[in-house]
């Protein structure tokens, strides 16, 4: 068992710590900017998708399912987009739906979400907490399993593979700013625009470097309305620079026909090849909510060769209501929390905790052998 042979998924819960919501935390502070910036029209019918899902599903809806049915209408403009089984249903009930209005006022719901997710995205001043968490998280691993990179004090391995379904920066703060070893995001600099601009055609490419795939988007990732090429707004400091580009933001939710254009499309076949042939999954933070990942983790599993660690405080009721056929390792603790944020007691416990109880819990496995001795490959 060496450190390449991990691969890495951050929920939300993996961000919660540095000051970003969680997707719980997104819907009540989401609510509350409805009340305070949104016409009654577009609070309703935010409130009529969010119940009727509720109702449909039987458990607590998050803001990615109500805006996919949102983007979903504000897209509206051939019956067929709606799908067979809507298109059937919407016949039989009679329904001449979405309207006009609908449309108008979703496309109204849409831009009020984007700016939301803008402003609830920016790291906030927690720039030496998300250092100090994830030196100590990566570094662990790094030493711990061996076969490792070096940049000073920054532990860490070049073949590592990182997903994540945050639309803040936090991971690339930390590699970019941090590290400073960067970390490939799949965008290449377009040498007459100056531009940082996507190029699905890397997502399936393995040079050796670290990559991060962004599996619903990202709130610095933005689409150009006439040539629809996406652009990484670079990060700098506490701020974005380059914000007098404009454009829609590429953020989840997309219409669901889109799972099978790029980059989603290959992001999700590279997620299902991580998985296959790297034995550890480490996941951070993440409750599985996403059908369609939860379905690729399950596939991939093979009980002789695979060992998922899920970090999550309410990790045993995930892993039993959504990976019921995969033993998983669950830690019922919250990840990243530091001095001024844990308790005596219980599931708040110092992040270095939680950090050794990963390593600890991977080296109990029968499974994996592990070298006593790592061995330190390469100094940079």
């Amino acid at each position: 068992m060496k450190s390449e042979d991990v691969v890495f998924f951050f929920g939300a819960g993996a961000s919660a710590p540095f000051g970003i919501p969680t997707m719980r935390q997104f819907v009540t502070d989401f609510e509350e900017f409805l009340n305070e910036n949104a016409e009654k029209k577009e609070r309703d019918l935010y409130s009529d998708i969010k119940q009727t899902l509720k109702d449909k599903i039987h458990r607590e809806v998050d803001l990615e399912a109500v805006f996919t049915v949102i983007d979903g209408i504000s897209n509206y403009d051939n019956p067929e987009k709606l799908g067979m089984l809507a298109l059937y249903f919407m016949a039989e009930q009679k329904k001449h739906f979405p309207t006009f209005e609908h449309v108008e006022t979703s496309k109204k719901l849409k831009l009020k979400f984007q700016d939301f997710i803008n402003k609830k995205c920016n790291i906030p001043n927690t720039f030496p907490k998300i250092a100090k968490v994830y030196r100590d998280f990566f570094n662990r691993f790094a030493i711990e399993l061996g076969n490792y990179d070096l940049n000073g004090e920054i532990a860490y391995n070049s073949d590592w593979v990182i997903f994540t379904t945050n639309y803040d920066i936090c991971l690339e703060y930390y590699w970019r700013q941090v590290a400073n070893v960067g970390i490939d995001t799949n965008f290449m600099l377009d040498q007459r625009t100056g531009r940082s601009i996507l190029r699905p055609n890397s997502i399936l490419a393995e040079p050796r470097k670290m990559k991060l795939f962004k599996l619903h988007g990202s709130f610095n990732w933005l689409i150009d309305e006439k040539t629809r090429e996406v652009t990484e707004v670079t990060e700098k400091g506490t701020s974005l620079i380059g914000t007098s580009y404009t454009g829609e933001l590429m953020v989840y939710p997309i219409a669901e026909k889109e799972l099978y254009l790029e980059p989603y499309v290959s992001m999700l076949v590279r997620l299902n090849r991580e998985l296959e042939r790297k034995p550890v999954w480490i996941v951070i933070g993440y409750s599985f909510n996403d059908p369609v990942i939860q379905e690729i983790f399950i596939k991939n599993w093979s009980p002789r060769k695979h060992n998922l660690i899920l970090v999550h405080p309410e990790a045993g009721e995930v892993c039993t209501k959504k990976l019921s056929d995969i033993p998983a390792t669950p830690i019922e603790k919250y990840f990243g929390l530091t001095d001024t944020q844990v308790e005596i007691s219980g599931k708040k416990v110092d992040y270095r905790q939680v950090n050794h109880q990963i390593i600890h819990k991977l080296k109990e496995n029968p499974k994996f052998s592990w070298n006593q001795d790592p061995v330190q490959v390469q100094v940079k």
